[in-house]
């Protein structure tokens, strides 16, 4: 018999799932097959069920290895064929009957090296169709990897296809004999893809791939380096072909990227952080070897290799590091010490030599030059995807530290030295002794949320944040009254209108004109599972986006009938969203896909209350839902503009903080009622570029005193495109309480704007 296809099935204690994978093969309509069972010494009866099956199939053959690693397996199954092509089944999948037949009519009829075909992921409760390329333009016709790059992102899964014996033959490739099954498919890919003349991918799909072994090597938690290995082998080889190896380098550097990042998630926490040193040092090297392609990467992307080549541990405390009793996002202390301000400070700092002296011109101009570099990518990259836009610092959980982080002297220095570089050296000295006063001030109590009431919280909150002792219940500054609102006037509706969802009921009853939307009858005092209908006639609110859907669970959420961009989000916190912006990509994209229902999922467990102690929010029952996304006509994320509200006859007494820009710098404006600069800020310094004024801003303004007509203070968050307003929420505990007013004293006079009632009397 001739030989047409030489199956080879690797496989070490496979009992579990041998039968059906060795039986798909046995089974094939193509009966000119060879099969290579290689197995390496089993121990738990998959040795002796191949004997078996040898006994009874003549085509069988059987090969002991006598050392546990796929790559030797494959080498010796690939020295043993004597088929046309060569196939690959892994011990613990199973193919459809026709598989072989029809992949090898089409390497035959078109005379290819290499046939590709879809396939299947399964796991007990699930099947999945996958595409082996997202190009359409591909599928059925002859292709060359070194003439269009593109083919090496199309998927790299060896087993579902097949290829050309003598192409192993003749080009030697062999696979990375390191001990185990980890990644060594990756450099059979390569290897394949450089030295094929003819690739082909079918539209078809006949390999079933199996994602529930717990035993799989993609579940492995101790496997830490193999990634390395691997692409250090793939390297290697590119080395000894100079004809492709300045082509192919960049895309393997890529490839090892996305491998790092899936072994970094994969592996247990106890070795991240030397796996971290690992990724530095590899990706330093690319770097000076001009191998990183940057245009290959997202801005995502090209930000984590920044960081973790500037720094590989302050990333793992920054990202990775589990944090006991805070959400897992951290980060706003890096992002205040990668501001000119600091870095320019932290310049100054390091000027401590007559040579450091000579050189500091040079390294601010440095820094300053990086700086708008950065500024640049981020600014040019926000238009086509707003997915790269960092979230504002508030919503990050060492928001504080972030805070404390700008009382550094490096951020004084720089932000002085950027605020009036003549007056500068003048100002040095008293620079220098507000920051001892700061460093001589009493050491502040150290505490545990939950060892102590919310009063004590808060008090102890407050000096840390504002330098002194508050006195709660006389409240006189602003953000004492936003803690008063939250320790003594313990309304639920606050709560009812914390949650997302039910202040869309609010948002539509008081817009219609309902005086009843917050009496006892109310929809909002009834429970969230009960209002789905209520929910979704909020759509007839112009005001409102889209909803499309409420979900219990991410289990929940049915994909097919959202529409093609929606944004995911939950109810009950802040930063709990996932944007989509094409689902056809959100859903093949398996890894983002993952990793934003991880996000919706971690959100949706987090109990917001105990971030901040912010009472209204405990108890909200948390769901996801769907909505529309808004976009601007640049196809970017559209202006916020967040109306404080203290006084609903004079209209002078009220102030917009506008946020236009959330980059790495990420600044706010406060605007006055006629659109000028405000004489304060939040956090930040008072900045001197008026933003565009929005061209409905009296209807706005007309929509925010609307909404906040039963409260004595609210924020009123809108949005604009075009000629169309939409509500985003309302904010009754602005910052948690805890953003500094520049200058201070505007803390105390926003206070004597504000006439603080308990909120039964007001809306009585």
């Amino acid at each position: 018999m001739s030989v047409k296809v030489s199956v080879i099935i690797p496989s070490l204690n496979s009992i579990n799932y041998y039968d059906e994978c060795i039986k798909s093969v046995m089974n094939q309509s193509l009966k000119e097959l060879e099969i290579i069972c290689v197995d390496a010494n089993s121990t738990d009866g998959t040795l002796e069920l191949i004997k078996e099956y040898q006994a009874k199939d003549e085509r069988i053959k059987l090969i002991i290895s006598d050392k546990k690693s796929y790559g030797y397996q494959m080498n010796l199954g690939i020295a043993a064929a004597s088929g046309e092509y060569v196939g690959i089944v892994e011990s613990d999948d199973y193919i459809k009957e026709d598989m072989y037949k029809r992949l090898y009519e089409v390497a035959k009829q078109n005379d290819c090296d290499i046939v590709k075909s879809d396939f299947f992921i399964f796991t007990d409760t699930r099947l999945d169709y996958e595409k082996v390329s997202r190009f359409d333009e591909f599928y059925n016709t002859r292709l060359n990897a070194l003439e269009d790059f593109r083919l090496f992102w199309t998927n790299g899964i060896n087993q579902i296809g097949i290829c050309r014996l003598d192409l192993l033959r003749i080009n030697q490739i062999r696979l990375n004999e390191t001990p185990g099954a980890s990644y060594q498919d990756n450099g059979l890919f390569f290897q394949l893809f450089c030295f094929a003349k003819s690739i082909y991918f079918l539209n078809e799909a006949f390999y079933m791939l199996r994602r529930d072994n717990p035993n799989s090597s993609v579940h492995s938690k101790e496997k830490v380096y193999m990634a390395c290995l691997e692409y250090d082998y793939i390297r290697n080889f590119l080395q000894k072909y100079p004809n492709f190896e300045s082509l192919v380098a960049p895309i393997c550097a890529y490839h090892r990227y996305g491998n790092y990042i899936f072994t970094l998630e994969r592996i247990d926490d106890k070795y991240k952080k030397d796996f971290l040193k690992r990724f530095r040092e590899d990706f330093m090297k690319i770097i000076y070897n001009g191998e990183l392609k940057e245009s290959l990467y997202t801005p995502s992307q090209l930000c984590i290799i920044k960081e973790i080549v500037e720094d590989s541990d302050a990333y793992y405390y920054t990202h990775i590091c589990p944090l006991k009793n805070t959400a897992k996002r951290s980060g706003a202390v890096l992002r205040v010490q990668k501001q000119l301000s600091y870095r320019l400070g932290f310049e100054l700092l390091k000027t401590k030599s007559f040579v450091k002296i000579l050189s500091l011109p040079f390294r601010i101009y440095q820094q300053i030059r990086n700086f708008r570099l950065e500024r640049k990518i981020y600014e040019s990259l926000s238009a086509i995807d707003e997915k790269f836009i960092l979230p504002p610092l508030e919503d990050y959980m060492d928001f504080g530290e972030a805070l404390e982080t700008k009382k550094h002297l490096s951020y004084r220095l720089g932000q002085a030295l950027l605020k009036n570089p003549v007056l500068f050296p003048f100002k040095i000295k008293n620079i220098y002794k507000d920051f001892k006063a700061y460093k001589n001030a009493p050491k502040r109590i150290d505490f545990k949320l939950e060892t102590i009431s919310d009063e004590e919280y808060f008090i102890k909150r407050h000096e840390e944040v504002f330098n002194y002792t508050p006195d709660f219940k006389n409240p006189k500054t602003f953000n004492e009254k936003l803690i008063h609102r939250i320790l003594y006037d313990r309304s639920e509706i606050y709560t009812f209108l914390a949650d997302k969802l039910k202040g869309r009921i609010f948002v539509a009853g008081i817009l219609s004109g309902s005086k009843d939307i917050l009496k006892k009858d109310s929809p909002l005092y009834k429970d969230i599972d009960s209002l789905k209908e209520e929910l979704l006639k909020t759509n007839e609110c112009k005001y409102l986006p889209k909803l499309y859907g409420i979900y219990e669970n991410i289990y929940d959420i049915n994909f097919s009938i959202l529409p093609d961009s929606f944004v995911l989000k939950t109810n009950h916190d802040a930063g709990g969203y996932v944007i989509v912006e094409d689902k056809k990509e959100f859903l093949k994209d398996t890894k983002h896909f993952s990793e934003s229902m991880r996000k919706l999922k971690e959100h949706l467990e987090k109990n917001y209350y105990l971030i901040f102690r912010e009472w209204h929010y405990r108890g909200i029952k948390p769901r996801i839902f769907a909505e529309e996304l808004l976009k601007n006509e640049e196809n970017g994320l559209l202006d916020t503009y967040k109306f404080h509200i203290f006084d609903k006859n004079d209209i002078k007494n009220n102030y917009i903080q506008v946020t236009t820009d959330r980059f790495d710098n990420y600044q706010r404006t406060m605007m006055t009622s006629s659109w000028e600069i405000a004489p304060f800020n939040f956090i930040y310094e008072i900045p001197t570029k008026i933003p565009p004024k929005p061209q409905s801003l009296e209807a706005m303004w007309d929509l925010a005193l609307q909404l906040a007509s039963p409260f004595d203070y609210v924020r009123v968050d809108l949005y604009q495109n075009k000629d169309k307003i939409y509500v985003g929420e309302l904010t009754f505990t602005h910052g948690a309480a805890m953003e500094q007013l520049v200058p201070s004293e505007w803390d105390e006079k926003l206070g004597v704007l504000w006439n603080q009632k308990r909120l039964v009397d007001v809306t009585k």
